[in-house]
């Protein structure tokens, strides 16, 4: 890009606002005195940071003025730019680099001093300047402001929401604890909820030397009744028992639960054998009364359970697997005695192998 000659740069700064008031000589006599300097694209002028001792006045081209490196403004001919650090003698405030090819005409300090600063119209002049910078600064602060007040509030509106979206998960995973811990079919608790409950009952009861009783129950002939009635009617026999069982057991801190198959389980807490029994008979009473038919039983012509109980106070050396031990194998006795009754356990836990759980038990 070609310099401009000497009379278009008077003319040029004839017409920027601080340079303006001047008379013709004093003009030509600072002109004269400064530096043009010829910029590449790209190329810094001045850091901010840098003291000032010179200021400038674009005459052709463009600068770009950047703070904490984010540009804020771009200058083009006529505007002058220094003026603040030069008379504070303090640091620039922003960096000042060519946007193209530009042209600057440098006014180094003496300069100042020597062509402006006395001049009353070129001071006021200057401080239009400086009122125009702080008022846009102002306004660009205010600007500033509404976006951080407009961010804040999207924050806030996020966190609400975050908050809300946390409420929600946590209800939806109590509400998923809730359901691991039933039966899909009966509704009531399901075995892992069961041994959950009995280990940390086992151990209260321990600590408090109360005793812990266990209700075993089994539907007798179930195999027969889904031969005879299908696997639906078989379903909603299980649904039937398992209410029955839960609404006779209906203590809250008793435990009423699906075993497997066709077995359910009560566990009876602070509950002594006498009171275990008597459970155990309105369970198997309950069941009874139902009045489900049961045409392929030999037991009675309706459904029926048979009923095991064992109570134990632990004591070291004893597990909570003792006390269904003991509750299964008065189950079985249950059965071998007929079915449809209840049998309490008069012995200590099996350490070998179980009976099996069969249909002919």
């Amino acid at each position: 890009m070609a310099k401009l000659s000497p009379d278009a740069v008077l003319a040029l700064v004839r017409e920027t606002p601080l340079l303006k008031p001047l008379l013709e000589p004093a003009l030509l006599a600072l002109v004269e005195s400064c530096k043009r300097l010829s910029m590449a694209p790209g190329e810094a002028l001045c850091h901010e940071g840098e003291e000032g001792h010179a200021m400038f006045v674009v005459l052709s081209g463009h600068l770009v003025i950047s703070r904490r490196g984010k540009q804020v403004a771009v200058g083009s001919p006529g505007d002058c730019f220094g003026e603040m650090a030069l008379i504070e003698s303090r640091e620039r405030a922003a960096t000042l680099r060519a946007l193209d090819e530009t042209e600057i005409l440098e006014i180094p300090e003496s300069s100042f001093w020597a062509h402006i600063a006395d001049n009353p119209s070129s001071l006021m002049a200057l401080l239009r300047i400086f009122s125009d910078r702080s008022r846009h600064d102002l306004e660009a602060l205010a600007g500033d402001n509404i976006k951080l007040q407009a961010y804040a509030d999207e924050v806030e509106h996020a966190n609400r929401e975050l908050v809300q979206i946390r409420r929600q998960l946590e209800d939806k995973n109590r509400l998923l604890e809730r359901l691991s811990a039933l039966d899909t079919l009966t509704g009531i608790a399901n075995r892992r909820r069961f041994d959950d409950v009995l280990r940390q009952e086992w151990k209260r009861a321990a600590r408090e030397k109360a005793c812990l009783s266990l209700l075993f129950c089994d539907i007798d002939h179930f195999k027969r009744f889904n031969d005879t009635y299908g696997h639906q009617a078989g379903d909603d026999c299980l649904v039937r028992v398992a209410q029955a069982v839960e609404d006779t057991l209906n203590r809250p801190a008793d435990l009423a639960a699906r075993y497997g198959g066709e077995e359910f389980v009560g566990l009876l807490v602070d509950t002594d054998p006498e009171g275990a029994r008597i459970l155990g008979e309105r369970v198997r009473a309950r069941v009874e009364s139902l009045d489900i038919e049961h045409s392929s039983s030999d037991v009675a012509g309706v459904l029926t359970v048979s009923v095991g109980l064992a109570s134990k106070v632990p004591s070291s050396g004893m597990r909570p697997e003792d006390l269904v031990d003991l509750a299964d194998k008065a189950l079985y006795a249950a059965k071998q005695e007929g079915r449809n009754r209840v049998v309490r356990s008069a012995g200590k836990p099996d350490t070998g192998s179980k009976p099996a759980s069969a249909e002919g038990r």
